[in-house]
């Protein structure tokens, strides 16, 4: 997986690291990944190329710049959201909702699909995408077992880890439908997630 070469601490610098990554977020949300260059970038975005090199060896580590700052800011609401939860019926409620944000972000962002379609057509980033699910699958199946006990950890972490990364997968169908076909199918999925959560206790 790439790596940015650094992430500036400067205002000045940070402001110009910033306009990078909103220009290739644009760009690849209007027209896919694959058909977005580097050049295009920095047209867009008034940073000249050999400035951006600075930051990102290649446009792949742009993109994954672009997904980690997002998988960031979900962890940091699973986290928030389930840190209270005493008992699974509370959970189960909570992740429900929380497929529903997720659902609306998706909804109100199309752009979100485009860039985490690029993510996993991409050899070299598609491993993002699993550490998120199995990063986010340990916060749930940690808050789980301190309900439950933990005795079937790696049974809870299995059957989390599923669900959180079929819940993408779940979206991304969801949005291809009509507005009432979507829904319904979220809400299946829901009810899916409810049982399998219940199961556990």
């Amino acid at each position: 997986m790439t790596n940015t070469r650094r992430v500036p601490v400067q205002s000045r610098s940070r402001e110009k690291y910033d306009q990078i990554l909103e220009s290739a977020r644009e760009l690849i949300g209007k027209k896919g990944n694959d058909s977005v260059s580097m050049r295009e970038i920095s047209k867009h975005s008034g940073v000249a190329l050999a400035s951006i090199y600075q930051y990102f060896p290649d446009k792949n580590a742009i993109l994954q710049s672009i997904m980690e700052s997002f998988f960031g800011q979900v962890r940091n609401t699973i986290e928030e959201s389930l840190s209270d939860c005493n008992d699974i019926d509370e959970l189960v409620v909570k992740i429900q909702q929380g497929i529903d944000v997720f659902y609306m972000m998706f909804k109100k962002d199309p752009v979100l699909a485009i860039l985490w379609a690029g993510l996993q057509a991409n050899p070299d980033l598609v491993e993002l995408d699993a550490q998120d699910s199995m990063q986010n699958a340990e916060i749930i199946s940690r808050r789980v077992c301190s309900i439950i006990g933990d005795d079937n950890h790696v049974k809870v972490y299995d059957s989390t880890l599923l669900i959180v990364h079929m819940i993408g997968s779940t979206i991304r169908l969801a949005l291809t439908l009509s507005e009432d076909e979507g829904n319904r199918l979220i809400q299946e999925f829901k009810e899916l997630v409810m049982l399998r959560l219940i199961s556990l206790k």
